[in-house]
């Protein structure tokens, strides 16, 4: 047997290419099922995506769609500049006030970052390149299940509009209207999810000085460049600053910015191998596979084959997959969706290094088989745990019981006495009641003169009732918890 002899290989990548257009369907489709399918029965989750989703709501009730609030009041809190707020709103104007309208552009966000690998890595690397690295996204179980694709949260916009500016950037060298467009998204990625957006600042600022592009600009170049870049953002900055001044600038600043990178917040501790240890736990199949195909073409490549172009497009991808990971594992707070944006680098790069493996004529037919072993593997393994995940959601009990109150518009509009509240829920009230929560609890309720007002708790609660029980009305209840009204 010739070792060398790769015609069999060939033969496969030459079938798989033809038939192109017939993969890609597959795979987008396969896409949109991992994403979409129960996208609207998963409970809502407390915290960053109910907090999302109660700003964009209040944005609507207000008719303020620059100032987010919770509970009606300026968030202080969630220090983040509007457009995913108001991709939530329109998901809301489209699917309605629910988990879906919720998560709706979070979900295409998705799909279409999908889309925008498959077709860069089809213009730089040919078919199975662009196949392959499609199907590496498609099935990255953290870019698809955890605080992204399915979740009303931000990142998923966020990593579209990260993804789209260093695409942009390593086409700068063929238009300069492409580095204009680079600076365009990274405004949008700001505008989206604020001091993340710094990566895209650090890398484009690296790649312009290491390969020498910014002494060659001129001071127009130059000019338009930052215009296109800073536009957005100051427009966004004065209408902001005309309806609270510097306060939130401060908070922005002072708490997600600073406090974030120099100390632990809300208990986010880990150490200087936190993301290793997240790829091991949450990426193992295809890290393996980024890693081996990585070093197994540094082998059988040299240096000396590069030209300055393909030189210049490695480092911006190589910048891609390691700047966000230096300056989150350096920062003091450790989230793990932190480091989401170089998932499409490293499938990018999975691509490209396997297509060039299978096609590159120093190889042999072990390693050619090898390396399609372990992509089949790593695409089964992730896509069998994306579906035993995706079917095997459970509703949460309680926000069943208030998409109850969509039966009975009467109670629209009136405050509900809670009392430790979970950020969900009072999404939810508001959301499926369009209730207007307020703390207090069963003490509060009591209390308040106006009979209209309505009372959540939980069915452990109850007994602090008391015999105040005896003139309240259940407006809803199941085996939690319970509504009620005088």
């Amino acid at each position: 047997m010739n070792m060398f002899d790769t015609k069999l290989v060939d033969r496969i990548v030459d079938f798989i290419e033809k038939r192109y257009n017939f993969f890609l369907i597959i795979i987008l489709s396969t896409s949109i099922f991992n994403i979409f399918y129960n996208l609207g029965t998963a409970p809502i989750y407390s915290w960053d995506e109910a907090r999302h989703g109660v700003n964009a709501y209040e944005m609507i009730k207000r008719n303020n769609y620059i100032v987010n609030t919770y509970a009606y009041n300026n968030d202080y809190w969630n220090l983040k500049p509007p457009v995913s707020y108001w991709a939530i709103i329109l998901g809301y104007k489209l699917a309605g006030f629910n988990a879906l309208g919720l998560r709706l552009f979070s979900a295409i966000s998705a799909v279409l970052t999908i889309m925008a690998v498959s077709i860069f890595v089809l213009y730089n690397h040919g078919k199975i390149a662009s196949l392959i690295s499609s199907a590496v996204l498609t099935t990255t179980v953290p870019f698809i299940m955890d605080h992204c694709s399915r979740s009303g949260d931000a990142d998923s916009i966020f990593i579209l509009f990260f993804t789209l500016s260093i695409m942009c950037l390593t086409l700068g060298e063929k238009s300069i209207r492409w580095l204009y467009g680079s600076g365009f998204t990274f405004a949008l990625a700001f505008l989206t999810k604020s001091w993340h957006a710094g990566s895209i600042a650090v890398i484009i600022f690296i790649y312009l000085v290491v390969n020498r592009e910014l002494f060659r600009m001129n001071k127009k170049v130059i000019a338009l460049f930052i215009l296109s870049t800073s536009l957005p953002v100051l427009a966004w900055a004065i209408l902001r600053y005309s309806q609270d001044g510097f306060v939130f600038f401060k908070n922005m600043i002072g708490y997600d910015l600073m406090a974030r990178t120099s100390r632990t917040l809300e208990g986010h501790i880990g150490g200087m191998c936190y993301y290793f240890e997240h790829f091991q736990w949450s990426y193992f199949y295809w890290f393996l596979v980024f890693t081996s195909t990585t070093l197994a073409l540094i082998t059988v490549s040299g240096p000396e084959t590069l030209t300055d172009d393909n030189k210049n497009y490695i480092l911006c991808i190589a910048l891609w997959i390691t700047i966000p990971f230096l300056l989150y594992t350096i920062a003091k707070t450790k989230i793990w969706w932190y480091i989401f944006p170089v998932y499409p680098a490293m499938a990018i790069s999975i691509g490209a290094a396997s297509s060039m493996l299978l096609k590159i004529k120093r190889t042999n037919i072990i390693m050619s088989i090898l390396l399609i072993g372990m992509i089949i593997l790593s695409i089964t393994k992730n896509q069998l745990l994306i579906i035993d995940k995706i079917h095997s959601i459970k509703p949460d009990p309680i926000q069943v019981l208030f998409k109850k109150l969509e039966k009975h518009p009467e109670y629209e509009g009136r405050k509900i006495y809670v009392d430790h509240f979970e950020q969900s829920y009072w999404l939810c009230a508001e959301l499926y009641g369009d209730l207007v929560p307020v703390s207090g609890g069963i003490k509060g309720f009591l209390k308040e003169n106006d009979n209209s007002t309505i009372l959540f708790i939980t069915k452990d609660k109850k007994i602090d009732l008391g015999n105040n029980i005896r003139n309240l009305k259940i407006v809803i209840e199941n085996e939690n918890a319970c509504i009620y009204s005088k």
